[in-house]
């Protein structure tokens, strides 16, 4: 297995079309739930609008008391609706730059857990660094060689940053539970490979180790980013039929209330 074949160069482009496949779809989902949302938002906004122009100094009865048509609280739900279309946008461009690796340690942190998607952008992160590793190892590298050239491979940057630290923890002799301690993704592939690293391993099975570990991560790659495209699209559908809905029953409710009053039913 120490020798690289066709077979585990054809292995490795199906690996790479995997995490493709999966960044691509969950980029597709985003964008389309985002347009949903916001369309929803823009059609709920403007029937508010509307209808606050049409009601603003109009007044109603309420037996002899006249009453005017309140009108802010359907400007409040306009500013509301443009907050969360602006937080809309930051989030899916969160996950855009996340899953282009071009956003900060910190702001990808906080992608990686932006509900529905972020499980699945930390999987692609995994299997990224897996395959990486595993390639190194297969050539016969050193282990602080391979975590420097995963580090520099990852598009993901806490797990960018992790390999890095852990190249220079090997380098210094560090054990293997110590140097690879508190990674920035704790999934089950990482997690055996830390319990399994520790014994000592011949090459055909430190190599078989990490292969197992690319395997398990791209197999995760395909359920979870499935399941967050069904995520994404429920979230899209359910926010925006929700933000409709409620524009069009408080406009609703603001018509019926000024034409009640002006049909003089409180005199009755």
């Amino acid at each position: 297995m120490s020798d690289w074949s066709i077979a585990d160069q054809a292995e490795v482009e199906t690996w790479a079309a995997i995490r493709d496949n999966g960044r691509s779809s969950l980029s597709q989902a985003s964008t389309l739930s985002l347009l949903y949302l916001l369309s929803a938002l823009a059609v709920g906004a403007f029937l508010l609008f509307a209808v606050a122009q049409i009601c603003e100094g109009a007044v109603y009865y309420v037996g002899w008391e006249e009453e005017e048509v309140a009108v802010a609280w359907m400007q409040t739900m306009m500013w509301i609706y443009a907050g969360t279309a602006v937080i809309a946008l930051a989030g899916w461009l969160l996950v855009q730059l996340s899953l282009r690796g071009r956003l900060p340690w910190w702001l990808s942190a906080v992608a990686a857990k932006i509900p529905g998607v972020g499980r699945a952008i930390q999987t692609i992160a995994l299997a990224d660094f897996c395959e990486s590793i595993f390639r190194s190892v297969a050539g016969s590298q050193t282990y602080g060689d391979a975590f420097r050239f995963a580090a520099q491979e990852s598009r993901f940057t806490p797990l960018q940053n992790w390999a890095a630290h852990v190249a220079l923890r090997i380098d210094a002799g560090q054990s293997w539970e110590h140097a690879l301690s508190h990674p920035p993704i704790k999934d089950h592939p990482l997690a055996a490979v830390t319990a399994l690293g520790q014994g000592q391993l011949s090459k055909e099975e430190t190599i078989r180790m990490w292969h197992q570990a690319a395997l398990d991560s791209h197999s995760l790659i395909e359920s979870r980013s499935q399941r967050s495209v069904r995520n994404l699209f429920r979230i899209g559908l359910i926010g925006a039929v929700l933000t409709a809905g409620f524009a069009i029953l408080a406009a609703n409710t603001a018509i019926v209330s000024m034409i009640n009053g002006l049909t003089f039913f409180g005199w009755w």
